[in-house]
């Protein structure tokens, strides 16, 4: 049931992030950097990875914008086990719904939610060729809100600054509850304008 809403969520917020006809300026552009992500459930060393995709740009005034993007994100945990250090590595299909406003014209705040999509799920050693497909251990949608900061250096170049809270378990552990939470530094290109 969960999985439907996720779904049909996932499903209306990708069409409106492509066909959207809100009577404002619009931006494409692409976006990608640094992931530094962590599940609560385990103890252990951030995952660095990354988070790549595209993002349509709706300036509504000078001070308010929306952007819904389309990211693939690497999430997950380092941890130990016994004496060993493996790499639980998780693939996302992420779709940011971002608010943000403008309080000086080349600084901005922004918030708002975020439905992810699991992709692929791996457990690895880091010593060790082999690997584990764990995604029979995870749940296959997740929501988080995203918070963030960034810089406008250029009417194209922006830099950027965000940390996305897990708000859903994303594991089906029944004893643990794992919040994918992900911390990102990048820079977003815009392409074009309308």
């Amino acid at each position: 049931m969960i999985m439907k809403k996720v779904t049909t969520i996932l499903s209306i917020a990708v069409m409106s992030l492509f066909f959207s006809t809100v009577n404002a300026q619009q931006a494409v552009g692409i976006k990608g950097g640094l992931n530094i992500a962590s599940l609560s459930g385990f103890e252990g060393r951030d995952r660095i990875s990354g988070h790549v995709g595209v993002f349509l740009h709706h300036t509504i005034n000078k001070n308010w914008c929306f952007q819904p993007e389309l990211l693939y994100s690497g999430e997950g945990q380092r941890y130990m086990s016994g004496g060993v250090e493996r790499t639980l590595a998780l693939g996302y299909l992420q779709l940011p719904l971002m608010i943000q406003y403008y309080p000086a014209p080349q600084i901005y705040l922004e918030a708002g939610p975020q439905f992810g999509l699991l992709l692929s799920a791996q457990d690895k050693a880091d010593d060790e060729g082999g690997q584990i497909n764990a995604k029979d251990d995870f749940t296959t949608g997740q929501v988080a809100i995203g918070l963030g900061i960034g810089y406008k250096a250029s009417e194209k170049l922006i830099l950027y600054g965000r940390y996305n809270f897990g708000l859903t378990d994303v594991s089906r552990f029944d004893n643990i509850v794992d919040h994918s939470n992900v911390g990102q530094l990048g820079i977003a290109i815009r392409l074009k304008h309308h």
